[in-house]
């Protein structure tokens, strides 16, 4: 009986890890594809670079809002921040809300529009 127990603790650990390293994995994805969004976007306007960034979401299949990304520029250099909440199953009944934030501070070399 100790054996059985054992295993589903073990089972249920890692579930959870498995659970919460994809989580981890898709959010470090979205962090790559935003950052080429804002290295080679120098020719996009923040409302289009905002658009992207949310149909990137939108693809990865992301609970992004569209009020949570705010793009901005400032001389060479482009801001995207963003936020979502992603419901992470730990056990097969219990779902752990985690915020994941974005801040990125990207510098192009193009010229941007205003």
């Amino acid at each position: 009986m100790k054996t059985i127990i054992k295993i589903v603790i073990a089972a249920l650990i890692i579930n959870a890890c498995w659970q919460g390293g994809a989580a981890v994995l898709r959010y470090y994805r979205f962090k790559d594809e935003v950052q080429q969004i804002a290295l080679f976007g120098s020719s996009k306007s923040e409302s289009d670079l905002q658009n992207s960034v949310f149909e990137t979401a939108r693809r990865m299949q992301l609970p992004l809002v569209p009020e949570s990304v705010s793009v901005h520029r400032s001389e060479n250099h482009t801001f995207i921040n963003a936020a979502y909440t992603e419901q992470i199953q730990l056990v097969p009944t219990y779902y752990f809300p985690y915020q994941f934030n974005l801040n990125l501070d990207v510098l192009t070399m193009g010229g941007s529009l205003r």
